[in-house]
């Protein structure tokens, strides 16, 4: 069978939108690795205590009114618009000399996101929330208003998740309309639910293989750990099931998200992930100059076949899957819940010290890693979320593995002043409790 001219040029042009994509998510080669670094999204839920109300973007005063007002802390030039409409603002803010990222954005049912980094410092990360979070509780006062950031996995003064709105936003309104139809608990993810994500650099070369591979293990444990939701819709502390959160992505959509087939496979990379990433139905897509559309039936390598893609068109073709441990040019950890700004540093700190720590590197991973399989983490999953504590990880006693991961994250943090940020996390976990224990 001979070979158009037009599927040609379509097979040549996703070969080339599928090499830019593997550059973007592959790990750095050894010569340029620097110090490695984190970032720390934060998302909440803003609450009006006064009303017992969660506070949409179109209210009065709204969510809109709060970012309106924010914009003193900020250049224009740092001013992120949507649709026409102010959804948040990408700048910096200084803590203790060093100038780290900030970005504020909004999630589907107008939570609030501050995402900080990166930076090699979590104590830098946790000033940067804290400077967040002293700038709104100063616009709130102005704006007279008795509302709260909330950190929990689920909103806890819910019992359905149509009780909050969605942002008038076509990427929300678009994806709402599509993963209804594949998961029953996809509106309760975009409405009812906040997390805390940890984004770590890769190791340069083929290490960076296996900080994925670490990462997806770790998945169910700091899911496990990192419980924070006490009320699923409308349910008592002791009704609601631990992990809600986990479970409520399990019922989103299966081919967007959970494991990446392959991912324990030897010669699992970047370009195994981009193989994947084009079997997806993107659901939409937002070209160069911000217009988005509808991607119906189609798949991300339909897309990639018809034109050579900007950088941020990529990234964007990125943001449209949503596995457990996300890969974006680094690793992105996602099975957390939302934490309070300190707890959220402890995870950080967690985090960093396992994967980071000289010493310990090939400790964790021979804790973790050998013989390990896409069934062991699917089961390690469903022992956590069945036993909790009382659960067996890996052929360990959770208790065991946790003590030995805190350990490890310890010696990996030795003498770092990130050290003494673990605390209101492990002590929890010495006791055997994790934070939606707090809550009951």
């Amino acid at each position: 069978m001979e070979t158009t001219e037009a599927s040609t040029c379509s097979a040549e042009t996703l070969a080339a939108n599928k090499a830019a994509l593997t550059k973007m998510l592959s790990a750095p080669s050894c010569d340029v690795a620097g110090t490695r670094k984190l970032g720390l999204e934060l998302e909440r839920f803003v609450i009006d205590r006064d009303a017992n109300r969660t506070v949409a973007y179109v209210d009065e005063p709204g969510v809109h009114e709060l970012l309106s007002h924010w914009v003193r802390f900020f250049s224009p030039a740092e001013q992120v618009f949507i649709d026409g409409h102010l959804f948040g603002y990408a700048g910096t803010y200084e803590v203790e000399g060093e100038r780290v990222g900030i970005s504020i954005s909004l999630e589907p049912g107008s939570q609030l996101e501050a995402s900080v980094g990166p930076s090699e410092h979590v104590w830098v990360l946790l000033g940067a929330l804290e400077t967040f979070d002293a700038q709104f509780a100063e616009l709130t006062r102005e704006l007279g208003v008795r509302w709260e950031l909330v950190p929990n996995g689920y909103n806890p003064i819910v019992s359905a998740p149509t009780e909050v709105p969605l942002i008038d936003k076509e990427r929300y309104h678009l994806m709402d309309a599509y993963l209804s139809g594949t998961g029953r608990y996809a509106r309760d993810m975009m409405r009812g639910t906040t997390s805390a994500q940890v984004s770590i650099d890769l190791a340069c070369g083929h290490g960076g293989r296996e900080t994925y591979q670490l990462a997806v293990a770790l998945g169910p444990m700091l899911s496990f750990l990192c419980d924070n939701a006490p009320h699923w819709r409308g349910l008592s502390a002791a009704d609601t099931p631990r992990m809600a959160h986990a479970r409520i992505w399990e019922q989103v959509d299966p081919a967007r998200c959970g494991i990446v087939p392959g991912t324990f496979d030897k010669d699992f990379g970047a370009a195994t992930y981009v193989d994947w990433l084009c079997g997806v139905r993107p659901i939409l897509f937002t070209d160069a100059d911000g217009k988005t559309t509808s991607t119906g039936t189609a798949t991300e390598a339909d897309i990639l076949s018809r034109r050579l893609l900007t950088k941020a068109e990529l990234a964007h073709m990125i943001s449209m899957v949503f596995p457990e441990c996300r890969l974006k040019g680094f690793a992105e950890l996602r099975t957390t819940d939302s934490l309070p700004p300190a707890q959220s540093a402890a995870l950080a700190a967690f985090v960093k010290g396992l994967f980071y720590g000289p010493a310990v590197g090939d400790e964790v991973s021979a804790l973790v890693l050998p013989g390990i399989s896409v069934r062991d983490v699917r089961d390690a999953w469903s022992e956590l979320k069945a036993s909790g504590w009382d659960a067996t990880v890996y052929g360990r006693p959770a208790t065991e593995l946790v003590d030995n991961l805190v350990t490890l994250s310890r010696k990996g943090l030795a003498n770092d002043r990130d050290l003494a940020l673990l605390e209101p996390l492990t002590s929890l976990w010495a006791n055997r409790h994790v934070p939606r224990d707090l809550a009951e």
